[in-house]
C-alpha cells in the first residue's frame, strides 16, 4: 500500500505558506485535489497556481462561520466532494501572561481554538457524505509540541494548543462511528518564514538562533515543513486507516524528554 490520496479532495487552512503550503504540495503530489484556504488571498492564489491542475484557492477568515462554510462548499462544487480537512491555520504567542492585553488573549484563542472548531463544524456535512461513499474521510489538526508539554512564558499559546489536543480526542470518539478519523501533527521548532521572523526579534543573528534551537533537539536539526507534511500525508492516507485520536509529535525527539 502506498501513500496515495488519488481521488481525494482536501481543504487546507493556512495553506498559502509554511507548514500548510508544504502539506498542500505533498497532498497534491500524492494525487489529491487541494483547496488552499487562507486569509492571504494573493499568497493562496500563487500557491494554487504553482500546483497547477486540481488546485484552487479561497480567501477565508476561519473564525467566520460563513467563510468556513464557503470553503467547504467550494471544495464540493469545484472538485465534487470533500474528503480531508487540514485545520492548519494558527498564530504564535509568547510572553508573560501579565504582559498581555485582553485583546491579544482573545485574538490568539479565536485564531487557534475557535477557528479550527468552526472550520471542523463547517466541513462535517461533506465529510459525512465522503464516508457514505467509502472514501475514508479524515480531519487533521496542526497542534504543537505545546499540545503535549508546557514551557514558561507560553501560557497563552500552550493553552490554545492544549485545546487542540482536547478537540482532537473528543472529536475522534464522536466521529468514529461515522467513519471519520481525527488526528493531529505536533511540530517542534519548524523552519518557516514565521519562525524566522520571530527568531529575528529575539536573536538578529539567525544562524546563532538556529544553533540555539538545535542544541535542544535530540536529533540535532530544526524541523522542516516537509517533515510535518510527510507525517500529515501518512495520517490522512489509507495506511493510517485505524489511527484516530493521535497527537503525533514531529519534533526530533523533544517530547521524548
Amino acid at each position: 500500500m502506498t501513500l496515495s490520496l488519488t481521488g481525494k479532495t482536501a481543504v487546507i487552512t493556512g495553506g498559502a505558506s509554511g507548514i500548510g503550503k508544504a502539506i498542500a504540495e505533498r497532498f497534491h503530489a500524492a494525487g489529491a485535489a487541494v483547496l488552499i484556504a487562507d486569509l492571504n488571498n494573493d499568497a493562496a492564489a500563487q500557491t494554487a497556481t504553482a500546483l497547477g491542475a486540481n488546485a484552487d484557492h479561497i480567501r477565508i477568515d476561519h473564525t467566520s462561520e460563513a467563510d468556513c462554510q464557503a470553503a467547504a462548499q467550494k471544495a464540493v462544487k469545484r472538485f465534487g466532494g470533500l474528503d480531508l480537512l487540514v485545520n492548519n491555520a494558527g498564530m504564535p504567542s509568547q510572553g508573560a501572561l501579565d504582559s498581555m492585553s485582553l485583546e491579544a488573549i482573545q485574538q490568539v484563542l479565536a485564531v487557534n481554538v475557535l477557528g479550527p472548531m468552526v472550520m471542523a463544524k463547517a466541513a462535517l456535512p461533506a465529510l459525512r457524505d465522503s464516508a457514505k461513499r467509502g472514501n475514508q474521510p479524515a480531519m487533521l489538526f496542526t497542534g504543537s509540541i505545546q499540545s503535549l508539554m508546557v514551557r514558561p512564558n507560553f501560557s497563552l499559546y500552550g493553552t490554545s494548543k492544549h485545546a487542540i489536543s482536547g478537540m482532537v480526542g473528543s472529536l475522534a470518539l464522536e466521529l468514529a462511528p461515522q467513519g471519520i478519523r481525527v488526528n493531529a501533527v505536533c511540530p517542534g521548532p519548524t523552519d518557516t518564514p514565521l519562525f524566522r521572523s520571530i527568531a529575528a526579534k529575539v536573536q538578529p543573528d539567525f544562524d546563532r538562533a538556529v544553533e540555539q534551537f538545535r542544541a535542544g533537539i535530540p536529533l540535532g536539526r530544526l524541523i522542516a515543513p516537509e517533515d510535518v507534511a510527510d507525517a500529515a500525508l501518512f495520517l490522512c492516507s489509507a495506511m493510517a486507516r485505524n489511527l484516530t485520536g493521535v497527537m503525533l509529535p514531529v519534533d526530533g525527539g523533544l517530547t521524548a524528554r
